[in-house]
């Protein structure tokens, strides 16, 4: 088939451009972006679809009619830049052949800070509430806090009110809480939380999703829309800290749509971020993660972020995390994540390792904790290998601020869910005894937090059990210090689980002198670490191994 021509100069022509050079590698890019522009490019052959120029060119010219609101461009027109121009013409541009309506009913943008994603949503905003032909439009710009929603009411309310001719040419009403048109009913305004009932999104912009404590108002958002045709949920956001939250849920969600492990059409995925293994000290690395740099944000800024990032290690996290859009646990995360997603191997099962010799971590909890089982064996290439079985009561998910996350590792097996709302012991114990019929069980060892009762159940059978000894800081240290090392060295896998993976992202290291223990990253965080104490305790018993007994050399005696 050969490829349709674009007006060179058009939107059109600029996004399938900005594609082709970001594939082409022309554009430093993460894979995350690189497959969603082959995505742009393949689906221009398709036939079910249509790629509206008529289309591109309505939003793109209204959106560049508005005005900047702020700093050196204030008053200018709001001139888009080519991935702007790229993520609208997705947007509004590809249309379904059947119906003529648009494809996409949702977006997931993640861009670092200082890209102007706030007001590029308020224009989009604008433009789907008065431009786009929908009748009675509702638009929506949600978010945890009146603050926070106002990032995006505020600059709409501003354009709206200092781009030349727009109030009369839509013969709007700027009010300090809303902007509409009192004769249609179309309406702009900011939400905190769930949406009233009656509600009927036009448009639904949630404006650092990160922030959400759960995925209640993107769930409203997302049912309310059912009565419109061609609605538009956008989700744009940095990362941020809580990688159980809805957002880091989300995006899981997206990539597997850009991987193709997941099938949704109607899903636009636009992530600026770095890949595995990228060197954050590098600023190769932050043009990847900067679409908008000399654009938005100027080189001299963000290299002076990157300067402070490696001059102080407090900070780096907090950098890494908002102008590279890494989702780092904590500031004070103990475990490299590069050295723990390369020692990843999801096709490691422990049903393969039937009779082999294994060390047990078990760390108890009564209420809204996990209590996690945690297996250490070694594999035939030398390495140990972790094996996590996570449990929390249902009690500890209705409602909580992990519960996005909850349910999607209950669906995919990774955490079991006992009734009630405090740990199921009985169930839990009957797990251990199933891998203690699995294994050659060298030793199983518990936390002295609600674990002696176990381990004397298990003590009684004939097997090797102890206390872990929580308040000694030696023990954790040389526990830590190999764990790391041996992490480090490539001298230690896991299946990739889910819960262990954020476990790990989660815990961080209390320092004392020269020793150290883990701790989450604050008191009394939502941020579990339950399996990964339970794998460092068994971890630490396999290091114990018995010196093997010699007989004596005649030689000795003579």
């Amino acid at each position: 088939m050969k490829a349709k021509r674009y007006p060179k100069g058009s939107y059109a022509s600029r996004a399938i451009d900005y594609a082709k050079r970001v594939v082409s590698g022309k554009i430093p890019a993460c894979w995350q972006m690189r497959a969603a522009c082959q995505r742009t490019l393949d689906d221009l052959n398709r036939t079910d679809l249509i790629f509206s120029v008529e289309h591109i060119d309505h939003a793109c010219a209204f959106i560049e009619a508005l005005v900047h609101i702020k700093g050196q461009w204030a008053g200018q027109p709001f001139l888009l830049a080519d991935y702007q121009v790229w993520i609208v013409a997705n947007l509004f541009g590809f249309l379904n052949a059947d119906d003529r309506l648009r494809r996409f009913r949702e977006a997931f943008c993640l861009l670092p800070r200082k890209m102007g994603k706030s007001a590029f949503a308020s224009a989009i905003g604008l433009y789907m509430c008065f431009a786009d032909g929908e009748a009675g439009a509702e638009v929506y710009c949600g978010a945890t806090n009146l603050a926070q929603a106002n990032e995006v009411f505020r600059p709409a309310r501003l354009m709206a009110q200092q781009s030349p001719g727009f109030i009369d040419a839509f013969g709007v009403e700027v009010m300090a809480k809303s902007i509409f048109v009192e004769a249609t009913g179309q309406s702009f305004t900011p939400v905190i939380g769930k949406t009233k009932d009656g509600s009927s999104p036009h448009c639904a912009i949630t404006d650092e999703l990160h922030q959400a404590k759960d995925d209640t108002q993107v769930q409203a958002f997302r049912t309310g829309m059912g009565a419109r045709q061609q609605p538009l949920l956008l989700m744009i956001t940095t990362a941020g800290f809580n990688i159980a939250g809805v957002c880091r849920t989300e995006q899981l969600t997206a990539e597997g749509i850009l991987r193709g492990d997941v099938v949704d059409d109607t899903v636009f995925v636009a992530i600026y971020t770095i890949d595995a293994g990228d060197d954050w000290r590098n600023f190769d690395s932050w043009i990847k993660a900067n679409p908008g740099l000399n654009i938005s944000v100027g080189e001299k800024y963000l290299r002076t972020q990157l300067a402070k990032a490696i001059q102080s290690p407090a900070n780096a996290a907090a950098m890494r995390t908002k102008h590279l859009n890494e989702w780092i646990a904590s500031a004070a995360g103990w475990l490299n994540q590069n050295d723990w997603a390369n020692a990843a191997n999801p096709s490691l099962d422990y049903q393969d390792f039937e009779g082999s010799p294994a060390w047990i971590g078990v760390d108890m909890s009564t209420k809204q904790d996990l209590t996690a089982i945690s297996v250490v064996v070694q594999t035939d290439d030398g390495k140990r290998a972790i094996f996590p079985f996570s449990f929390l009561p249902q009690g500890a998910i209705d409602g909580g601020r992990n519960a996005t996350a909850y349910a999607s590792w209950m669906s995919s097996q990774e955490l079991i869910v006992t009734d009630g709302n405090a740990s199921d012991f009985a169930e839990i114990e009957a797990q251990l005894s199933k891998l203690v019929e699995h294994f050659d069980i060298q030793m199983i060892v518990f936390d002295p937090w609600q674990g002696e009762n176990s381990r004397q159940k298990f003590a009684a059978q004939g097997y090797e059990t102890s206390i872990w000894q929580a308040n000694n800081r030696g023990e954790w240290t040389i526990a830590m210090d190999d764990f790391e090392a041996d992490l480090k060295n490539g001298k230690l896998v896991h299946p990739d689980n889910a819960v262990l993976n954020w476990c790990a992202a989660n815990i961080c290291a209390h320092h004392r002198g020269v020793t150290r223990v883990p701790v989450k990253p604050a008191p009394n965080s939502e941020q579990k670490i339950d399996a990964m104490v339970a794998a460092l305790m068994a971890f630490a018993a396999s290091n114990i191994i018995p010196a093997p007994v010699t007989a004596p050399t005649i030689e000795w005696f003579d």
